[in-house]
């Protein structure tokens, strides 16, 4: 199963989340930008709140355009709400206490002029996010075989 991740963006920051995007599909996620699935007359706000619901964890770009897109906001405030992991990737001389719901949050700064090493930093921390996913789905596949086993021998003693 892909480990699922949903880009939260401003639209104006098209070629940072192509770049972003490629380096997640390479560590195996599967991504999500809202634009790259528009089927029109569909309501936008569902769609995009039901791909926050299937994501295993979002990344937002704070960007200049980022912390004044009201969607951006949307998007952060319902994955709280759901409890979603946020990974926020902030543009340099941008504040993330400009965004009350993401103050005292730890982030990962970037250059606009050289992004690479952030965007290369956010991938891994979601491939980290990732490998302890499939740890703790392991770890219940193990303890519940172990409780079915436990079952199946108390059964059979009687």
């Amino acid at each position: 199963m892909a480990y699922k991740v949903f880009i939260s963006h401003s639209t104006r920051d098209r070629g940072l989340v192509i770049t972003l995007a490629n380096l997640l599909t390479k560590f195996g996620a599967e991504v999500f930008v809202a634009e790259w699935y528009l089927s029109p007359g569909e309501q936008l706000d569902k769609k995009v709140f039901s791909q926050i619901e299937r994501a295993d964890c979002m990344v937002v770009l704070l960007t200049r355009n980022g912390i004044r897109s009201n969607w951006v906001h949307q998007e952060i405030g319902y994955a709280i709400k759901m409890g979603k992991p946020i990974i926020p990737l902030v543009e340099k001389g941008v504040s993330s206490g400009d965004l009350a719901a993401l103050q005292g949050k730890e982030y990962i700064e970037y250059d606009p002029l050289e992004p690479q090493e952030a965007l290369s930093k956010a991938a891994t921390y979601v491939k980290s996010l990732k490998l302890k996913k499939k740890e703790q789905e392991r770890t219940l596949l193990i303890a519940g075989g172990i409780l079915a086993l436990i079952l199946l021998l108390s059964e059979g003693g009687k």
